[in-house]
């Protein structure tokens, strides 16, 4: 019964399980496609639900920017970190940042861990229980509080205005 049930209520979670099925197997063999449908339905089934409503982009136009913002830093961090790299070794100062989050959104905090992540030289490495901060790898750290106001004002304010995010609770 809980199988029909996703169906019903989450047709959309068991489709796109179903068709990563299908494109992970690479057959189109009846015998894929009904254990795909198993495999969907039941995962389908007993995933957990979020918690929270999903956002809806606000500013069509920040995003674009951001995601131009976020290829421009990619690039300036590759030839920086190129640079760091190939030089001498110990004039690096790896660091460890503990940036406290203003978002309280699943998604935004997702987003601002996986934009710290794409850019070369930093790794989001732990989220919080509490989700009010993101641990932080830094290859290279002079000033970690100015490090991390850095993140904060480059990434997750304009993540914030985007998808126009409630701030988390003091």
């Amino acid at each position: 019964m809980r199988l029909v049930h996703a169906w019903r209520h989450r047709p959309g979670l068991v489709l796109l399980l179903w068709a990563t099925w299908l494109m992970m197997t690479n057959s189109l063999a009846v015998g894929q496609i009904l254990l795909g449908v198993l495999l969907a339905s039941v995962i389908g089934a007993y995933a957990p639900r979020f918690e929270q409503p999903p956002l809806r982009i606000r500013r069509l136009p920040a995003l674009i920017a951001y995601g131009g913002l976020l290829l421009w830093d990619i690039l300036r961090a590759n030839l920086t970190v190129a640079r760091q790299v190939l030089g001498p070794v110990r004039a690096l100062q790896p660091a460890f940042l503990e940036v406290p989050l203003s978002a309280s959104h699943p998604l935004v905090i997702s987003l601002f861990a996986s934009t710290i992540t794409l850019t070369p030289g930093t790794v989001s490495c732990e989220l919080s229980a509490d989700r009010r901060f993101l641990r932080v790898h830094a290859l290279h750290s002079t000033d970690p509080a100015a490090d991390t106001a850095a993140l904060k004002a480059r990434y997750e304010t304009r993540l914030m205005a985007i998808f126009d995010a409630p701030r988390s609770p003091a």
